[in-house]
């Protein structure tokens, strides 16, 4: 199958659509073909190509060139031919204008300051952009712990708390009060769909007189969002976006997937995602396109996945972004026919999309997954493949988006610079450019991202991530640096573990962390997650290891099958979870030894400071305390674990949140 056309590509005069070339107080619309189109976009001062300063005043933009048209379709199952909710382009603006005012007075005087725990559905959408032009908005996983959530809610300084009910499922809605007690700048909270009048979110936007109640800022530098990241435990770590960051990551997503207005974006990755936030749902409003949210659970509705080519003609869309683990699943709908598509672009970003799945889905859908990599520290993507009609580099994440550059360096432990390295020489990867965040809201992480002692002076972030970038600019990612199994002094890059396993016919997932290890530091094991009605044994999956994975330091000491490998909510896999539970089963095994009866003593990992620690609940006669904690202290601090012990009696119904129970682990 070929690619699907875009005649609009031929109505271009260099990277510009017909019409869209920058003009003071218009949006300018690009397409980003080939590294000429990415010259000249550097060569425009970005905050050209926008019609406003801020996101209210860019989104009114958008809403006064077709007030009737769609703004959001959202699907209320996978059935395509159930009947979606449509918001319009007048309506979202009126709801965003009431809710920022709504917000704006609870503040009483204060900054306002928004926390929105909700699924995917248009109140989110609504809520976000409502707080951003009141003052911050501050979207939350809503699966996460009430501690975190509160933990998050406090650093965010809410003021206002737009929540979910029980009807939309599961979330941190059921422990509301729980959560609302640790929280003492909150003055107000809403509910979505609530059952009694006086918190419901919709009749207090209806009780505002249209329009807004205030001023907002005209400031592209302010803050509009906070954005979490860094997992779903831990210290609190919050992004500080701006109204200037999001629209110009808005803009250059556009440039690359389509920014005519008649675009339509598919929305399935999850609001407190800078994917969902900035890429999807900015970008898709800015430009006046409609975004089509895939009901409520995205793509973890296994409906969604199995018609998703019949949604995608229903509906018309023509850009999406997921996981290679969605896209592989798509493509294993063994009777679904893509015939009659209009998706011109599919961006894949989290992990490295397999060759096989890569090639496998444009030769049967005649589309090529092209992989994009970011963060949230740059409100969103930071490289792209230009050529959306050519097969992408294999294995790159494409080159620096407009606006940014990208570098290969050796950094210390202290994230100082150190040298550059040379082309396809493997290094710490730097970004600089306009998008980069001012920081995070707890200054104390930030000498973790900028780097120090850069020669040119220049704001640089360290991303984590370690690659090559060769001398026409792609970058190869290999890996996250903290994701690196140190064994003995060697580095090990889990890839290379990982491919082996996913080569076995009977493997879906497989994922290689570092188990600690008193005498090497760490050691690799690997989790693996079978295909449904597959079978396979360790021993095997262990065989296989040693014949085929190059390096012998590399083999894993240890392949653990696991039902289920944990995803976070955009479907990545979720390695702190699995080096936690390695962990875990380490600390387990020690106390095993020594206590020797499992049923006196409940092992936890403690995720919530800025590093996992060991707390270790015994049942122990008071005449055995003093000499069984020494030596369990003795046992545990050979793997430089931080330690605590507590006596109490071990009761395992009251653990259930916590990653051990049983020694079973993931």
């Amino acid at each position: 199958m070929q690619d699907p056309p875009d005649d609009r590509l031929l109505q271009q005069e260099g990277p510009w659509l017909a019409g869209g070339a920058p003009a003071p107080g218009r949006l300018s619309r690009a397409r980003i073909r080939d590294d000429s189109d990415i010259a000249l976009i550097n060569a425009v001062e970005p905050g050209d190509v926008l019609p406003g300063a801020t996101i209210y005043e860019c989104l009114r933009a958008a809403a006064n060139l077709a007030p009737d048209k769609a703004a959001v379709i959202h699907l209320q199952s996978a059935d395509p031919d159930a009947p979606p909710r449509v918001l319009t382009y007048a309506g979202l603006m009126d709801s965003i204008e009431r809710a920022a005012s709504v917000f704006r007075e609870a503040a009483e005087g204060q900054p306002s300051s928004v926390g929105i725990i909700l699924p995917m559905i248009p109140e989110a959408i609504i809520a976000a952009w409502g707080a951003s032009t009141a003052g911050i908005a501050c979207p939350i996983n809503p699966f996460l712990e009430p501690d975190h959530v509160a933990s998050l809610l406090n650093a965010s300084r809410v003021t206002t708390l737009v929540v979910g009910h029980a009807r939309h499922g599961r979330g941190a809605w059921d422990r509301l009060d729980e959560i609302c007690t640790k929280v003492p700048t909150l003055r107000k909270v809403l509910v979505v769909d609530s059952d009694g009048a006086a918190l419901d979110f919709a009749t207090a936007l209806a009780a505002r007189p249209q329009g807004l109640s205030f001023l907002p800022s005209t400031d592209p530098e302010a803050e509009a969002t906070y954005l979490p990241t860094g997992g779903t435990t831990a210290t609190p770590k919050l992004v500080r976006m701006t109204h200037r960051g999001q629209l110009l990551m808005a803009w250059l997503i556009a440039a690359h997937a389509g920014a005519a207005e008649d675009d339509v974006v598919g929305h399935a990755m999850p609001n407190f995602h800078v994917g969902g936030a900035n890429l999807l749902t900015l970008r898709a409003a800015l430009f006046g396109q409609t975004l089509v949210t895939l009901t409520s659970d995205g793509f973890r509705n296994p409906g969604i996945v199995a018609r998703f080519w019949e949604i995608v003609r229903k509906f018309g869309v023509t850009s999406l972004i997921a996981t290679p683990a969605t896209a592989a699943a798509i493509l294993a709908q063994a009777s679904s026919s893509s015939e009659g598509h209009d998706i011109r672009t599919f961006n894949c970003g989290g992990s490295t999309i397999p060759v096989d799945v890569l090639r496998g889905f444009h030769q049967r859908f005649g589309v090529w997954l092209r992989e994009i990599w970011g963060m949230s520290e740059f409100h969103g993507m930071v490289s792209v493949h230009p050529d959306i009609a050519q097969q992408p580099a294999i294995g790159s994440v494409g080159r620096a988006v407009p606006w940014h550059r990208i570098q290969v360096v050796e950094v210390s432990a202290e994230n100082v610079f150190i040298r550059n390295c040379a082309p396809g020489e493997r290094g710490n990867l730097l970004v600089s450019g306009v998008a980069l965040t001012p920081g995070y809201v707890d200054r104390r992480f930030d000498p973790l991202l900028f780097v120090k002692g850069m020669p040119d002076g220049m704001r640089w972030a360290n991303t984590g991530d370690l690659g090559t970038m060769d001398e026409r600019g792609n970058v190869w990612i290999f890996g996250r640096a903290k994701d690196v199994i140190i064994r003995g002094g060697h580095n090990i890059d889990p890839q290379m573990i990982e491919d082996v396993l996913v080569g076995h016919p009977a493997v879906q997932i497989a994922a290689a962390v570092g188990q600690p290890d008193a005498a090497k530091g760490e050691i690799p094991i690997v989790y693996v997650q079978l295909k449904a009605g597959a079978t396979a044994t360790t021993e095997e999956l262990l065989a296989r290891c040693r014949e085929r994975v190059q390096e012998r330091a590399a083999v894993p000491v240890e392949v653990i099958i696991a039902a289920q490998i944990p995803l976070t909510a955009i479907g990545k896999i979720n390695k702190p979870a699995l080096r936690a539970d390695a962990m875990l089963r380490v600390a387990r095994r020690q106390a095993d030894a020594i206590v020797s009866n499992s049923a006196r003593f409940l092992v936890r990992v403690d995720e919530s400071g800025t590093r996992p620690r060991v707390k270790l609940t015994l049942d122990a006669p008071e005449g055995d305390a003093p000499a069984l904690k020494g030596k369990l202290e003795a046992a545990l601090g050979r793997f430089e674990f931080e330690t605590s012990i507590d006596f109490a009696p071990v009761n395992r119904a009251n653990c259930a949140d916590s990653r051990e129970t049983d020694g079973r682990g993931v």
